[in-house]
């Protein structure tokens, strides 16, 4: 059962973004009502929110875990156990539900799960959902979540055309859907749980029947049809984004009537949307970073700017101060304002879309380094450790960053240095103890000392590339390799003491197969791991005229063989198109628009062999299971 109205502004002239090709920088005033708040890895890509007791707000991490905001603004994070496949979690859609427990989806695509934290501890439980069956979840990408009817929660089956009810016990019912992979779910006003779907349509689905009824919104088919999220608004009707045509749309539950409301951006990619405290619906732009409001009763819809482009903001919630929260996925920060008093300034102009009102592009700040068309990608990282003959080092996260552009791969290919930024970013990482503390034998203990504290003896270790970085695709996927030198930056020791050259692969072991990542993101962001022996040579100019490298190599027990090494990394790995403008002829002779596709392909998990998969159903259609507990 199908059903179509309109009542639809005026669009707004398009003529603005043909003319600023990437988005200036942000106007004067635009940081003034915005409060962000950065997180220790930006590359994390948060995503749904939720408030939480205490004056807290909790957010899900495509490339991490979960994270707390307290009321104080201090970021506490907490992995993911791994499943049952040993692998790690990328977690989405998030929401306040019985008991205080904030529940969240688990993205992945080989076990895609649902569980809740406990605020209180951080500590998480989750469950396995199922992928084999009449109707089931196989594929995974689980999306939203909302608490619904019947006490329970409610999520989406993200590539599966599915939704799931599920008890804090594990008990999970998965209902058919009308054949649509499910982005947003809401609670409606008639009891029923209503989605959007990645078809553009709108559908009701009954939880004491599992009948599905779906609503084709007006500019269903005119653009990329992915819808974004979903809402009960203030006046009982249902309000949901239409990213790829630049519309919020309102439904009648009543009448099946639908209203379309044109966003004043063109391509700005709406897609997170809510209740603010205000009673007004606010909503994301996800391809523009500006926040946007609708008044339910009269439709208009305005903008405001948050302080930087490519901020790609996604989901927003009411939440603490009452607040609007949400999520900025592109710089890696949770973002809030006050509806009373929001931002002011222009709104930003959207990145350059992929087809000009129907196609738009969200892009995260690393694109803008890399030129239109080519695939981009950075690693970061968040963690681990550097040893090196008898010196062992633990880096701090953002140490360590890499980023650039790939035209083409196979032997001999390599990874361009970026148009824009340097191709390695090292922080200097501060050893402790020192030059004292590195003494064979005594060093523990001298660096413990007042005489460590000196400036003389302060120690700090950054890294150069010694050549350009080598790609290629392997059996694994990525597969790099860099030449690197290691700088001991001291007084003693001058400028110039290097260990170095170091050959050391970059091969990331992908932590989340698939990689993980809201559906609606212009990129892929890719947890990853990175364990390499490294052969080590001598130290050289160390101290005027290098006086001082026998005591550095004899200090370090160099030059020391792979044996001896290691690099022990964790990190991110984020994989998109390029939106910088850069047009030379040395970039337009080496564009290759099919690297990227590859790059994306190499990094999916090998399908496993399985029995036939069944054949999918549709609504009406239920199945109840009872899943078990993982902690």
């Amino acid at each position: 059962m199908r059903h179509r109205g309109v009542r639809a502004g005026v669009l707004a002239s398009a003529a603005l973004l043909g003319a600023v090709g990437l988005s200036p920088a942000s106007p004067a005033d635009a940081a003034a009502g915005v409060t962000e708040i950065g997180l220790p890895v930006p590359d994390v890509t948060p995503a749904g929110l939720a408030a939480g007791p205490n004056g807290s707000v909790w957010f899900a991490e495509n490339a991490g875990g979960v994270g707390k905001i307290d009321s104080a603004g201090k970021v506490t994070e907490y992995a993911l156990p791994a499943n049952s496949q040993k692998t790690q979690g990328a977690a989405d859609g998030m929401t306040a539900g019985p008991g205080g427990r904030l529940w969240f989806t688990d993205s992945s695509v080989d076990v895609p799960r649902v569980g809740y934290v406990d605020p209180a501890t951080g500590k998480t439980t989750l469950f396995e959902v199922p992928t084999t069956g009449d109707v089931n979840f196989a594929g995974g990408r689980l999306t939203d979540i909302v608490a619904g009817p019947g006490g329970a929660m409610w999520f989406g089956g993200g590539a599966a055309p599915a939704i799931g009810r599920i008890t804090s016990s594990g008990t999970v019912t998965v209902y058919a859907t009308a054949g649509a992979a499910v982005y947003g779910l809401a609670a409606g006003p008639d009891g029923a749980v209503w989605y959007t779907g990645t078809d553009g349509s709108i559908g009701r689905l009954d939880p004491a029947t599992g009948a599905v009824t779906t609503y084709d919104p007006p500019s269903a088919g005119s653009g990329s049809p992915s819808l974004g999220g979903i809402v009960t608004g203030p006046d009982g009707a249902l309000w949901f984004t239409e990213p790829g045509v630049g519309m919020i749309g309102r439904l009648d539950p009543a009448t099946g009537g639908i209203d379309e409301y044109p966003v004043n951006t063109a391509d700005s990619a709406p897609i997170g949307i809510t209740v603010g405290p205000d009673k007004q619906i606010w909503f994301t732009e996800a391809a523009a970073s500006n926040i946007g409001s609708v008044d339910p009763g009269s439709g208009a819809v305005t903008e405001y700017p948050l302080p930087a482009t490519l901020s790609a903001p996604m989901r927003i919630a009411s939440g603490p101060g009452k607040r609007l929260w949400f999520t900025e996925s592109g710089k890696g920060a949770v973002g809030s304002l006050d509806p009373a008093a929001p931002p002011t300034g222009s709104p930003h102009p959207a990145v350059p879309a992929v087809v000009h009102g129907s196609m738009p592009q969200v892009a995260a700040k690393f694109q803008a380094q890399c030129p239109q068309n080519h695939a981009c990608q950075t690693q970061v990282t968040s963690g681990g450790s550097v040893k090196i003959g008898s010196f062992a080092l633990t880096l701090p996260p953002n140490a360590i960053r890499v980023t650039g552009y790939i035209s083409s791969l196979g032997p001999g290919s390599v990874l361009n240095p970026p148009v824009m930024g340097d191709q390695l970013v090292s922080q200097p990482v501060e050893v402790p103890g020192g030059l004292i503390g590195q003494l064979p034998l005594v060093g523990p203990v001298l660096g413990k000392t007042p005489a460590a504290l000196l400036p003389v003896n302060r120690l700090t270790v950054t890294q150069t590339l010694a050549a350009p970085i080598t790609v290629q695709l392997g059996p694994g996927g990525i597969e790099a390799t860099a030449k690197l030198n290691v700088h001991l930056n001291n007084q003693l020791l001058g400028s110039t003491c290097v260990i170095g050259p170091i050959t050391a692969s970059l091969t990331p072991t992908i932590l989340v197969p698939g990689g993980a990542g809201d559906p609606e993101l212009g990129w892929t962001p890719y947890p990853v791991q990175i364990n390499n022996k490294i052969a080590v040579p001598a130290a050289k100019g160390c101290g005027p005229a290098s006086i001082l490298d026998g005591v550095i190599n004899q200090m370090m027990g160099l030059p020391s063989s792979s044996a001896n090494n290691s690099m022990n990394l964790t990190g991110v790995m984020s994989l998109g198109v390029g939106v910088n403008p850069a047009d030379t002829p040395a970039v337009r002779s080496t564009a290759s628009p099919s690297v990227l596709s590859k790059l994306v392909a190499g990094l999916r998990p090998q399908p496993k062999a399985k029995k036939a998969a069944a054949k999918r159903v549709k609504a009406p259609k239920k199945v109840t299971v009872k899943l078990k507990a993982r902690h």
